[in-house]
């Protein structure tokens, strides 16, 4: 599948589950898609949270478009006891003060 016809976020989530590893050209491609699907979400999140590094934006990434946990370790080569840290830290970064990094993820507007 190409990302030309990558319609909905799951279509995404199939292709990507099926890399052995994300290239940089692949994180373009899903960045372009996502802000192209959702108003520009990752420029926004980039001018709001300049603190951001490049693997913060990509997990991020992966969360808003319905990556789980277990997924997002597998794809960074991780284990879910790291990544549950690489949240805590991506939490800490971006001043979140509910319970759940993904669910702020998943309802964040930017403007």
């Amino acid at each position: 599948m190409d990302e030309e016809e990558w319609k909905t976020a799951y279509d995404v989530q199939i292709y990507v589950t099926s890399l052995s590893a994300i290239s940089d050209c692949n994180w373009n491609r899903l960045e372009l898609w996502v802000n192209f699907h959702q108003d520009g979400f990752i420029y926004k999140l980039r001018h709001y949270y300049p603190v951001l590094s490049e693997d913060d934006i990509h997990v991020i990434l992966l969360l808003r478009i319905d990556f789980s946990n277990a997924q997002i370790s597998k794809l960074f080569q991780i284990l879910g006891s790291s990544f549950r840290i690489r949240r805590s830290r991506l939490k800490k970064k971006m001043n979140v003060s509910c319970e759940s990094i993904t669910d702020f993820i998943k309802s964040l507007r930017l403007e």
